[in-house]
């Protein structure tokens, strides 16, 4: 049985940037990856900057598909609010070769990658961590990060997670990446393929997308498991009501389906000798389904811990605990204030955005939440010390009395 340092259990962002990271830390990293990459992944395929900043700010132009410079809500009233700027505000990318650009790079820092490695065992003991692949190989190491998705086997067999889902707490999504052309692309979106959609659904905890890219549209839905129940129809009719509001054929060939954890503040995410990040731990945007930034953050932060855990040989639940403090304190306050505007939809957002549209302070404050600057939060306080003069006494009022108290 190999030995190391740290296993990480899947290749995606989060893994990656923890493999990435403990491996330049100078600790002897196994990322085993179930797939041989590149591989497919559901995603709508937006990486907003706050995620691109955690490696540097910068990726080979190859992988950008479009630079992204605002969004623009769908309403279903028909109205539409739009928050655009000179500013970068993140990319589209295709996840197949965006996550084997960041698995190769942890690679390149020292990590060992073993891609067609299917973890179907973990278990850890007061000495050692240890996993077993679908062909027989074992690895053992002194601890595991689950980074394996929503449906975690790490997560499953370390007893962090439920064996089935509870449908209250999870989301669930389906989407395509349609091939229209690049002049499709710029047909559909009217000119101006730097502008990410967002079309929240009316009665709902739910919303749909189409994120432009080079010669594709990204096109999905997602929301609240239990009000997903009829997911392919309600997917195939938002295809075809897109279709028609942005006058292009989206011929779809391959709809993907994916679970999408929203639990990671509320359940416990560490055990003895493990630690959970990204989509396995639930760490996702409850209102937009966001997950890239979050995900790598999650890995950042779990490699603080990890690198501490082994400069004083401490392994144990009670120290790596201080992961789940760190998550909490990064992601608590705006992953509640996104879940009180997601459980109220639409109305709100009828209310709301298109006052807020067309605003410089509402496109400054997109700049900043897509930089990490602040987080959902902290738009209340920095509407009331940014917004001008002019912007509607109705509009400051209802930030005052609805969105924001000191308390």
């Amino acid at each position: 049985m190999g030995s190391c340092d740290v296993i990480v259990v899947g290749a995606g962002p989060a893994g990656s940037v923890v493999a990435h990271d403990c491996a330049r830390a100078g600790l002897r990293t196994l990322l085993l990856e179930k797939a041989r990459l590149p591989r497919e992944k559901p995603c709508g395929g937006a990486v907003m900057y706050r995620g691109l900043r955690i490696i540097g700010g910068r990726l080979p132009r190859r992988l950008v598909e479009q630079k992204i410079h605002g969004l623009r809500f769908v309403l279903p009233s028909g109205r539409r609010a739009e928050f655009l700027s000179d500013k970068l505000i993140g990319i589209t990318t295709s996840r197949s070769t965006f996550d084997e650009y960041l698995a190769r790079r942890a690679a390149d820092a020292g990590a060992e990658l073993v891609e067609e490695a299917r973890v179907t065992r973990a278990q850890v003991n007061e000495g050692s961590a240890q996993v077993r692949l679908s062909d027989g190989r074992e690895f053992g190491s002194r601890i595991i990060v689950g980074a394996d998705g929503a449906s975690s086997i790490v997560a499953k067999a370390l007893g962090l997670r439920p064996e089935h889902k509870d449908l209250t707490r999870v989301g669930l999504g389906m989407e395509a990446d349609p091939h229209v052309g690049e002049e499709g692309v710029l047909k559909a979106t009217r000119g101006n393929p730097s502008v990410l959609e967002i079309v929240p659904v009316q009665g709902r905890t739910s919303y749909g997308w189409v994120f432009p890219k080079r010669a594709h549209l990204g096109i999905g839905i997602a929301g609240a498991a239990v009000q997903m129940t009829h997911l392919r129809p309600a997917f195939d009719s938002f295809v075809r009501a897109t279709e028609q509001r942005l006058g292009v054929s989206l011929p779809i060939m391959n709809r993907r389906t994916c679970f999408l954890g929203a639990d990671g503040i509320t359940n416990r995410n560490v055990t003895d000798r493990a630690i959970l990040v990204g989509d396995a731990a639930g760490f996702v945007d409850p209102v937009m389904g966001e997950g890239i930034a979050y995900a790598m953050k999650s890995g950042v932060l779990a490699t603080q811990v990890i690198v501490q855990a082994a400069e004083e040989d401490r392994y144990d639940m009670s120290f790596l605990s201080k992961y789940d403090r760190l998550c909490i304190k990064e992601f608590k306050a705006s992953f509640g204030m996104a879940e009180w505007v997601g459980m109220r939809g639409s109305p709100l957002a009828e209310s709301l955005l298109p006052r807020a549209s067309g605003h410089k302070v509402s496109s400054d404050i997109m700049v900043m939440l897509a930089k990490g600057e602040i987080g959902y939060s902290g738009i209340p306080a920095t509407i009331l010390r940014k917004a001008p003069k002019e912007l509607p006494a109705l509009f400051r009022r209802y930030v005052q009395t609805r969105l924001w108290s000191p308390n």
